[in-house]
């Protein structure tokens, strides 16, 4: 056996165990799952099933709750994603300086990212709360009138102050990015005369494009997903409706399938925001090529 035959032989070897797992239990929930919202199953009509055609997803587009929700999840993604990648980028170059006790202080950045989605959520509710809260108790410190946090006016903004929480992520692949730029590069702009603000501007930024262009991949994804969070600040039990500002597409979605039981529909309008995912990030790598910097060709 030539040894390139070898070396296909054991990769697929190696490969072949996550292959199948991803076959049943990825790819075939999928395919199976786009069938079934085709049909008009509800959860007891398995051996029944009637093909529907294109009504399912005929219905997402009509139905006024779905597109209130999708323009509310595009808002909180817009507003989500740069703030969460600036806030990331920052801490990770405050940081990637060498002080004393830095390592503490990257663990206590990381530690939030780890914290259950549950549990960070019965922490803010006590953080926002109304009635002896932490940020009403600060702003009454300063002499500020006390905010309704979980009111109609503040939801979407106390929402996003939680998903802000969880930025320590980011901190460590951007801190990964920062360290894998050569340290040469500065002390020539130093030499040149370049200040702090320039070299970050010249040399910094530009060289962590890459690692900005996969985390605004991942950021896109995560908060159009996000669903868990805005029904349990608001609400305290999972098919509770979540206070209209917060009311995302997730949510609704989640809301037609356990709450209604209309599986196909509520399949349908998952398939809707998997499409919307991809066209979002097929953009997103369209536009790659104008902002984001590779040291090495990418052509080949």
């Amino acid at each position: 056996m030539k040894e390139k035959t070898k070396r296909t032989v054991a990769f697929y070897s190696m490969i072949s165990p996550w292959f199948i797992m991803f076959l049943i239990f990825g790819l075939y929930p999928m395919i199976y799952g786009l069938y079934l919202s085709f049909t008009n199953y509800y959860g007891f009509n398995i051996k029944k099933l009637k093909w529907t055609g294109m009504h399912n997803y005929h219905r997402v587009f009509t139905d006024s709750d779905a597109m209130y929700s999708l323009g509310r999840t595009f808002y909180v993604t817009i507003i989500n994603v740069p703030l969460g990648m600036a806030v990331a980028l920052g801490l990770a170059m405050l940081l990637n300086r060498q002080v004393r006790g830095v390592g503490i202080y990257r663990t206590l950045f990381y530690l939030p990212s780890i914290v259950p989605a549950v549990a960070s959520v019965i922490m803010w509710k006590f953080m926002f709360s109304s009635n002896g809260g932490v940020l009403n108790g600060i702003l009454d410190f300063f002499g500020i009138n006390p905010v309704n946090w979980l009111g109609y006016d503040y939801a979407t903004t106390s929402l996003l102050i939680m998903l802000l929480w969880g930025a320590g992520g980011g901190v460590l692949i951007n801190l990964a990015g920062l360290k894998g730029i050569p340290r040469d590069l500065y002390e020539a702009a130093s030499i040149d005369g370049a200040t702090a603000p320039q070299r970050t501007l010249r040399i910094t930024l530009p060289l962590m494009t890459p690692v900005i262009f996969f985390n605004v991949i991942m950021g896109i994804i995560g908060s159009l997903q996000i669903g868990l969070q805005a029904i349990l600040l608001s609400g305290s039990r999972l098919l509770d409706r979540p206070i209209q500002p917060n009311y995302l597409y997730f949510v609704h979605a989640f809301q037609q399938i356990f709450a209604f039981q209309r599986f196909a529909y509520g399949m349908a309008l998952l398939w809707v925001l998997f499409l919307a995912i991809l066209i979002l990030t097929a953009i997103v790598f369209v536009t790659s090529r104008f902002w984001v910097h590779y040291e090495t060709d990418q052509e080949g």
